[in-house]
């Protein structure tokens, strides 16, 4: 008897990645429709079944000898699957090798060639298996001609089934691969669970990430409306077990994402891969994540190159839609250029914890980042150029950190932080460049809710503004009461802005800032404490008649000295002086026009009327709904 190659517990699986239960697999002479036995084991006695009736499981022992066959699988129902020819048992020189090695245990895979088996190990040891071990000589040819006239779907899925059962690394040749769509095949239903494998798909490279129209490497390409890629969310969501995908370039025309991974959990990582999506759909969807990384990718749409198409874009280039909570999902250094949103984190059924996107890019897109409904997110040195006057950073999340991130101009909001259910948002250390865009805002800020809402940090931030521009906000502030430390911020021009309404603080909130802040007088900014006791802060512009209703003065919020020139007779009896107790206020009239009277509400020292020219303080707290002053000090000139 000639020396066998086995093929121990060989397993099959259907075109959706199911075990093939019931299979047949028909073995011939190379060449030929005559039948040629396979063995049950090692020594070779007893043939098998011919076909080889597959089990439960789309397994069988399959064991050949060292001539060629060629093998015909088909279903339980005698649908032809796939045939192969010339598949042979190992040379002689392999055999020694082996025997040297001491593996009296050996795994052989069917592969089609000129004859020998050329890949071998020890049933020990996890191997690579390429997948041009499961293709003819035509089909090889036609993969390398990167034409994509032949459908490779049903070749490649194999490849991927049989490399997973084995437990073996599957390496995809340089190529242009034509699919429908492909599925990574964990599953925990059905009879198997395959959480404990370990799994990794992997190719020859992408070569220059932008070369779209002819790209080599390879490339995974699809024209249906499906995933290029996609795995099962079965009923554990973390049914694949350990996946590592990497250098390859998937290729996609789909209004659903070119890569779907719905259960990517543990220590899987999707790495120095391309995605190219010419449809409307996004490029890589992650479902149920946690502790994963993607790094080293670039997601391009097909409107990479095309500028002002504003939000008639479409598509997320990274979108992590956890459908279940997770954590620890990190994207970095990569690229996302074409789309309606470059990344976004959340918004699915789960909660995405502690997720992050590091030093990372985009261009050419209407929405840089969108934070949303994440918990302890964080954005770190990433630069965008955005050209469509979206928003670069939309923060929806809680406890959010946005640090070290460069904007560049060509968004009409840098930082939208005006979610006011969020809390502790902090915003630090970024560069925003609002360039020419009209009304363009560099930060956006509220904070409001019962109490004043929660507290959110806008520290230590440059905003570039482009002298001349209308309407520019560098630091737009809004809400009730809003708690909020606006602070060592840097404005550059330093000096005036010039452009028709433009300002570098805004702070249109109502009732005043709780909270260290930054406010501006004239060309200058001033660091004071808001709502605080004492809150020495100059108001911008005098108080006149028109400040005073029915002997009632409005006092602006968060300033602490004002300048009162009335032009005719005035009379104040009260203040409305906002929410804040313990306010601490200096007027210094600057004639004889207006007069502080002792009332119920301003109590004068010994009742005596104030006039001026000259300068009278007042304390004055909230009780209940109104504000009551009390003379401190005056002094007449």
């Amino acid at each position: 008897m000639a020396t066998l190659t086995p093929v121990p517990k060989i397993q099959f699986f259907d075109a959706n990645g199911n075990p093939l239960a019931g299979g047949k697999l028909y073995s011939y002479d190379a060449g030929t429709t005559t039948p040629r036995p396979t063995y049950t084991n090692y020594g070779g006695a007893t043939p098998n079944a011919n076909p080889v009736i597959l089990d439960s499981r789309g397994e069988a022992n399959v064991w050949l000898d060292n001539s060629l066959y060629k093998l015909k699988l088909t279903s339980a129902t005698d649908v032809e699957i796939w045939t192969v020819d010339n598949v042979g048992g190992p040379d002689q020189a392999t055999l020694a090798q082996l025997a040297a090695s001491g593996g009296s245990a050996l795994v052989g895979f069917i592969q089609a060639g000129a004859g020998a088996v050329t890949r071998t190990a020890q049933a020990k040891m996890r191997d690579t298996i390429s997948a041009f071990d499961y293709m003819t000589t035509a089909e090889i040819a036609a993969v390398q001609s990167y034409a994509y006239a032949v459908d490779m779907t049903a070749t490649l899925q194999n490849a991927i089934n049989q490399a997973f059962a084995l437990q073996a690394d599957l390496f995809i040749p340089a190529g242009g691969y034509s699919v429908t769509g492909l599925y990574l095949p964990g599953r925990v239903s059905g009879g198997t669970d395959d959480r404990g494998k370990a799994f990794r798909l992997y190719g020859q490279g992408t070569g220059e990430p932008f070369v779209v129209s002819a790209p080599r490497g390879t490339v995974i390409k699809s024209v249906t409306n499906a995933p290029v890629l996609q795995d099962y969310l079965d009923t554990d969501p973390s049914s694949n077990g350990t996946v590592e995908i990497d250098h390859l370039r998937f290729d996609g025309t789909s209004s659903t994402p070119v890569v779907l991974l719905q259960s990517f959990y543990g220590t899987s990582s999707f790495y120095k891969n391309v995605i190219y999506q010419r449809g409307t759909g996004d490029g890589l969807k992650l479902g149920y994540s946690a502790t994963v990384w993607v790094h080293e990718c670039y997601a391009l749409n097909k409107d990479f190159v095309t500028f002002t198409l504003g939000a008639a874009r479409t598509g997320v280039g990274f979108n992590y839609v956890p459908s279940y909570d997770g954590g620890l999902v990190t994207i970095s250094k990569c690229t996302s250029r074409g789309w309606l949103t470059a990344y976004r984190i959340g918004g699915g059924a789960g909660k995405a914890y502690n997720a992050a996107i590091r030093d990372s890019e985009c261009s050419v897109v209407y929405n840089g980042i969108i934070l949303d409904d994440t918990r302890k997110a964080i954005v770190s040195g990433c630069y965008m150029e955005g050209g469509d006057q979206g928003i670069g950073i939309t923060d929806i999340g809680d406890w959010s950190t946005i640090r070290d991130t460069l904007i560049f101009p060509g968004f009409a909001k840098g930082i939208d932080s005006t979610s006011t259910s969020t809390k502790g948002t902090l915003i630090e250390g970024n560069l925003v460049a609002t360039g020419a865009v009209v009304n363009a805002i560099g930060i956006d800020i509220a904070s409001s809710a019962a109490f004043g809402g929660f507290n959110k940090n806008v520290i230590g931030n440059s905003i570039v503004y482009t002298l001349g521009t209308a309407g520019v906000n560098g630091i737009k502030i809004s809400g009730t009461e809003p708690r909020l430390n606006v602070m060592g911020n840097m404005f550059d021009p330093r000096g005036a802005w010039t452009g028709a309404g433009s300002t570098k603080i805004n702070d249109t909130s109502t009732s005043g800032i709780t909270g260290l802040v930054t406010g501006q007088t004239g060309d200058f900014e001033t660091a004071y404490l808001s709502n605080a006791a004492i809150a020495i802060r100059q108001g911008s512009s005098a108080l006149t008649e028109s400040n005073v209703t029915a002997n009632n003065l409005t006092v602006p919020n968060s300033v602490s000295y004002f300048s009162c020139t009335a032009t005719v007779a005035t009379t104040v009896q009260r203040f409305t002086a906002g929410q804040t107790s313990g306010r601490l206020v200096t007027f210094r009239t600057t004639n004889g026009n207006m007069t502080f009277t002792d009332t119920a509400y301003n109590q004068l020292a010994g009742g005596v009327s104030f006039t001026g020219p000259g300068t009278i303080t007042f304390l004055i707290d909230r009780i209940g709904a109104d504000s009551y002053g009390w003379e401190v000090s005056r002094t007449v000139f």
